[in-house]
């Protein structure tokens, strides 16, 4: 269990039981993607904080303009009123933004 940005490094950490499917993609990102049922998410950390935002946001654009066909600069704009951003930590040397765009927002 961790709160919205891990703030020192204390966790509540269980074993447990999981299962997992994945889908090999052949393909060079320069930050992690994460896929769910209802959300498109980036991954990206830096410091300072702003920087690894601006890292999450460009390579969410980045996404948005490869895999669901949008013009860069209205994916810029529409971030600015869609995305949710979540700081993931800020305990670690370099900071981690969560950038994510749910998907009705990409379909056709």
């Amino acid at each position: 269990m961790q709160g919205d940005g891990e703030i020192c490094g204390t966790a509540v950490e269980i074993g447990a039981v999981v299962k997992l499917r994945f889908q090999v993609q052949k393909r060079t990102t320069a930050w992690p993607r994460v896929e769910s049922d209802d959300q498109i998410m980036t991954v990206c950390s830096a410091r300072p904080l702003e920087d690894a935002a601006r890292l999450a946001y460009r390579e969410l654009i980045n996404w948005m303009v490869e895999d669901y066909g949008w013009d860069r600069d209205d994916a810029y704009i529409f971030l600015s009123l869609a995305c949710k951003a979540r700081i993931a930590q800020i305990v670690d040397p370099l900071y981690t933004v969560v950038a994510k765009l749910d998907k009705k927002y990409l379909r056709g």
